[in-house]
């Protein structure tokens, strides 16, 4: 397992997702750190081949982990000033970056990662039809919100 390797090719689909969570670009790049430096600890347990599951996997579990201590610690909301590459539409991201965490993950990993419902559903630990359930609910709210900036 080459760790550089498996960084370079994963490092942005962990800030982003990280960003989707939290965001705060300051706080996603110290989950991206993280994940990272558990892996390096934990790379005899990473199955060869599913390095980009672990990571997101981490990742989101990272990211439940801080927002739950900041619900239990009254901090203040974070700003979302925030930027990914590659997106076609800064409108559409914002959008979808005002859903609710539960479904703007299940929007980015879908959309923006490549996964199928069942991939999602490992990643989150739910069942796949609690992803789809999510994915349909969050079409229904993009579309009123992006309907509403329509008219």
């Amino acid at each position: 397992m080459d760790i550089t390797q498996i960084y370079n090719d994963n490092k942005n689909s962990v800030y982003r997702l990280a960003l989707t969570y939290l965001h705060s670009p300051a706080e996603a790049e110290d989950v991206c750190h993280d994940v990272f430096i558990k892996m390096i600890e934990h790379k005899t347990s990473i199955f060869t081949g599913k390095e980009r599951a672990w990571l997101l996997t981490v990742t989101a579990n990272e990211c439940k982990n801080r927002l739950k201590f900041w619900r239990r610690h009254e901090n203040e909301e974070l700003s979302d000033g925030f930027s990914v590459e590659g997106t076609q539409s800064p409108d559409i991201l914002e959008t979808v970056m005002s859903l609710s965490v539960k479904e703007r993950t299940v929007i980015y990993l879908y959309y923006y990662e490549g996964y199928t419902t069942e991939e999602i559903a490992g990643i989150l630990k739910i069942t796949a039809s609690a992803v789809r359930s999510r994915m349909e609910r969050a079409r229904k709210h993009l579309k009123i919100k992006l309907e509403g900036e329509l008219s």
